[in-house]
């Protein structure tokens, strides 16, 4: 674990981390407590920790660089869900970078990866 919280679940690894504590400060300053999770083990997840973090908190948002089509946060999804369900107030979100190549131009790469502000928004919604 990243950073305790209590209101909502952040699950995010590599790159996308950093992207999670810019986000975690904003949301703070707007009343939120998120949790964040580092996944360091993508097989198998760690989901004693991940279980413990969801039985806290009611929202759960993943966040992870790769594409939505095919990537991981598929098979977290269904592992939380088959796991800790009962858990659960609200449909768990995926934030995944758009289903194209990643550019090597720094403001296309922008535009494909998910971004703090987008991370802040998920959030708010989510926490309704």
């Amino acid at each position: 674990m990243v950073r305790p919280g209590e209101h909502i679940t952040i699950l995010t690894y590599s790159r996308m981390r950093y992207h999670v504590m810019q986000a975690a400060k904003t949301l703070v300053n707007k009343g939120y407590d998120p949790e964040v999770i580092d996944i360091r083990s993508l097989k198998p997840f760690d989901l004693y920790t991940i279980g413990n973090s969801v039985k806290k908190t009611p929202c759960v948002l993943i966040v992870e660089e790769c594409m939505r089509t095919g990537g991981i946060g598929a098979s977290l999804t269904a592992a939380i869900n088959e796991n800790f369900h009962d858990y659960l107030d609200a449909p768990i979100v995926c934030l995944s970078s758009q289903d194209v190549p990643t550019p090597y131009a720094g403001t296309l790469e922008e535009w494909t990866v998910v971004q703090p502000a987008q991370i802040v928004a998920a959030v708010e919604k989510l926490c309704q």
